[in-house]
């Protein structure tokens, strides 16, 4: 009887433990860019790329130095709010040149490239999320 107590004793320890460290919440801002040079730092000091193991040094000593998780926050709104600025004005050549009857292949090109500035707005705003 005493073994069956300690079982469900040992089973709800390990239930709300695996609990509360699934609740740990993810790494963001300047700590999320250490981790991610870290586990490429990681990986160069595994293949033995010694040049960019020492690049990657580099950058993360930098990052650990400099980085202000506020400033980062501030640097990401301020690239989104140019590539916002850059995707209103590719729209508004694009619809200059279909009101102008602009051949077919240069109104491509313009959707062409306003696809690849939603490319990189959606980039950003991820970033700004990790």
């Amino acid at each position: 009887m005493l073994i069956k107590y300690h079982t469900y004793i040992l089973v709800f320890g390990l239930v709300f433990s695996g609990l509360a460290w699934a609740d740990e919440p993810a790494t963001m801002g300047c700590a999320a860019k250490l981790a991610a040079i870290g586990a490429e730092l990681t990986e160069a000091k595994a293949a033995g790329n010694q040049h960019k193991v020492a690049g990657l040094e580099k950058v993360y000593d930098e990052i650990a130095t400099h980085c202000d998780d506020d400033s980062l926050t501030a640097e990401r709104l301020a690239k989104i709010e140019a590539l916002e600025a850059k995707l209103a004005e590719r729209q508004h050549e694009l619809t200059e040149a279909i009101a102008d009857g602009k051949p077919m292949d240069k109104i491509n090109k313009k959707r062409q490239k306003i696809a690849e500035v939603e490319s990189e707005l959606a980039e950003a705003r991820a970033e700004l999320s990790q």
